[in-house]
Formats: C-alpha cells, sequence, structure tokens
C-alpha cells in the first residue's frame, strides 16, 4: 500500500503536527508491504530534522498519465491523507487528485469541531464558500482522531472514522513517580493559548484553592510557547491572582528537557476547551503520570474509567474541585492512578498500534 501524507508542518514548532505526523509516518513505514511518505505543505517550514523516512517538500504537479510530480512509488499513491484544515495547497492538491482518480482522506485535527468553526468564524465561512466545502464534499473520508471529536464537528456528509494520535512509550526507568516526592508538582505542557488550553480557568480555580495548594506544598507549572502575546497576559494574570509562589510559567520544553519535566511530574493539567486527541496528554499518560481533564480533551472519559485520573467540567469551580480531589489523594493512590495512566498508553496508544488500526481504515477508501 503507497501512502502519501501531506500536512503543514512547520520544523520549527513544538510539538503538534511536528511530531504525531513523522511519527505515524514513521511507525506505518515499518509494516510489511506498506510506503508511506511526508509531505511538506508549508513553505517556510524550517530546516527538517533527520527523520529517516521519505519527506518531500514544493508543491506537488499532476504530470502526465495522472501521475504526481514525486519520486516513485509516491507518483501515484494508494491513498492521500491531508491534515489539518483550511490550507489552501490542500484544496488545490485535492483538485489535481480528483483529476487523477486518487482518493483522498482529510484529517481535521480538531479543526471542524463547533468550537473551532466558530473561532474567527467570519474567515472560516469565507474559506467553506471559497474551497473548503468542495474539497471535503469530495473527500473519500474525514478520519477523526477521537469519537469525542467526530461527535462536535461539522460532518459534511461524508464517511467517517475514528483511529487516535499515538505517544512512544519510554522506558521504565525514565517512568514519573508519582506521590513519591515531598512536593506535589502539576504540570501542564502545550500551546500557551488562554483560550483553547483554558489556562484562564486553571489560574481562577488555582485562586479558589490557593489554601489547599499551600498547605500540600503544591506547585503548578506552565510550560509552553508563547501564542500572541499570551505568556505576558498570562504572567499578569499570575500577578493578578497572587499565585506567584503557587503557579510557575516556563517557555517551551522538548526532548530530554520534557522527558525530565514529565519524569518528576505527579499530575498532568489540561482544561481545555476543544482539542482533537491531544499529544500531551498521550506522552503524560506514557511516562506515567496521572492526568486532570476536561471532557473535551475527548479522552477524560477513558482516562477516569482506567484509573488513570480525573475527569472535570470545564469551568473554574469544576477543575477548582478536581484540584481538590488531587490534593485530597494520598501517596498510594496517586500511584496506582500512575500505574493505570502508564497501562493506558501501552495498550491503546503505542504508534505500532495505532499505524496498524489507520492502514486498515484507510484500504476502504484506497484505489
Amino acid at each position: 500500500m503507497i501512502v502519501l501524507h501531506v500536512a503543514p508542518i512547520r520544523w520549527q514548532e513544538i510539538g503538534g503536527l511536528a511530531v504525531s505526523i513523522p511519527a505515524l509516518v514513521a511507525a506505518q513505514n515499518s509494516i510489511d508491504g506498506v510506503h508511506a511518505a511526508l509531505a511538506i505543505s508549508t513553505v517556510d517550514a524550517g530546516e527538517p530534522p533527520e527523520a529517516g523516512l521519505p519527506t518531500f517538500h514544493g508543491k506537488i504537479r499532476l504530470g502526465r498519465g495522472g501521475r504526481l510530480s514525486l519520486p516513485d512509488p509516491f507518483d501515484r499513491p494508494d491513498v492521500v491523507v491531508f491534515h489539518s484544515t483550511y490550507i489552501p495547497e490542500h484544496a488545490r492538491l485535492a483538485a489535481r487528485l480528483r483529476k487523477a482518480g486518487i482518493p483522498y482522506i482529510i484529517c481535521p485535527r480538531g479543526g471542524m469541531t463547533h468550537y473551532a468553526q466558530a473561532y474567527r468564524s467570519w474567515k472560516k465561512k469565507l474559506a467553506n464558500l471559497f474551497f473548503f466545502d468542495r474539497m471535503v464534499s469530495r473527500a473519500a473520508a474525514v478520519h477523526y482522531l477521537s469519537q469525542g471529536e467526530a461527535e462536535v464537528s461539522r460532518g459534511w456528509n461524508r464517511p467517517k472514522f475514528v483511529v487516535g494520535n499515538g505517544a512512544s512509550i519510554p522506558p521504565p526507568a525514565e517512568l514519573a513517580t508519582p506521590g513519591q516526592s515531598g512536593q506535589l508538582r502539576l504540570v501542564f505542557i502545550g500551546r500557551l493559548h488562554v483560550q483553547y488550553k483554558g489556562l484562564d480557568m486553571l489560574l481562577e480555580a488555582c485562586h479558589d484553592v490557593r489554601p489547599e495548594l499551600q498547605r500540600a506544598r503544591a506547585l503548578v507549572e506552565l510550560y509552553g510557547p508563547d501564542w500572541r502575546g499570551s505568556a505576558r497576559l498570562l504572567a499578569e494574570r499570575i500577578t493578578g491572582l497572587h499565585l506567584e509562589d503557587l503557579v510557575r510559567l516556563h517557555g517551551p520544553v522538548v526532548d530530554r528537557v520534557k522527558a525530565s519535566v514529565l519524569h518528576h511530574a505527579d499530575v498532568f493539567l489540561h482544561p481545555s476547551r476543544s482539542e482533537g486527541h491531544p499529544m500531551a496528554v498521550l506522552e503524560a499518560l506514557a511516562y506515567g503520570v496521572p492526568c486532570l481533564l476536561t471532557p473535551v480533551t475527548n479522552m477524560a472519559e477513558e482516562v477516569a474509567a482506567a484509573g488513570a485520573g480525573w475527569s472535570v467540567e470545564p469551568s473554574p469551580n469544576g477543575i477548582a474541585d478536581g484540584l481538590r480531589q488531587v490534593l485530597a489523594a494520598g501517596r498510594l493512590p496517586l500511584q496506582q492512578a500512575g500505574a493505570f495512566a502508564r497501562r493506558l498508553a501501552a495498550e491503546r496508544y503505542g504508534w505500532e498500534t495505532v499505524a496498524a488500526q489507520s492502514l486498515q481504515a484507510y484500504r476502504r477508501w484506497a484505489a
């Protein structure tokens, strides 16, 4: 099977598409009889890392015989998978694929949810009118990363399937040891988008449970890249709520530094208002870190059912109640929740498992 993935990756970005998509392509390539490649649709993608997989840059043209301007065997793929939404170059390539009779699948990664559609809605409506409606209406299928994402997304009346992101499972020596130190470290890792990630609600909740946090010697640590001045806004809010002694704001972390942060974390926080299938949560689970999640992360119910964390309502009061549950948990319950978190990631979200599931779905619509 020949699969071409197309994604607007910028290699300098932390996490997100630049991590999950190359990992998926590499895992699919490790399966016998599968040839998977990655085409970068971003003009300013930056310097790529040594990915160890077929990677192409630049516009893809359609040549004679309905073949794409790519090396064999990717000049005539069985299926093309577009990642992300509202990329004009994707719409142009989709039109060429339709002309060549090559089926394509769209993986919106949260971009088709009602919440995402409402964000800057006038731009989305114009884009839908001029190119995105046509692109989706001609897609073979839509690939959602979670059942929750599928349920809250505009459907465009297309076939759909659900296969989640994956996670690399670290060796036992690198796992977290929640509840084992004298200080409780509550960690968020992700883009510092105040609205999407619910960081405003988290700070309000920390203010509400300030005495409990102090008694537990807890520290809330936020790691991530700035998002249009969000770091400044968060710093001002932390000061305004008098949380300087309880909440620390950090820049982005990658590779070994991120691994160290997760290794020393007791609980992972992800109070989002909208998600597809967050890689940050999967990584935390893989390190054996219990997670406190809102339902719109599309993992809260699953995590809570597995005993790997807590599901809380997406509001300051809901998150505050969740923090109280975390602070009331003793050493043994945190340790057990961490073990359940690791088990959940290993059994359901290893990249090998996800790659096999996605390929099984692709075959239904491949040429």
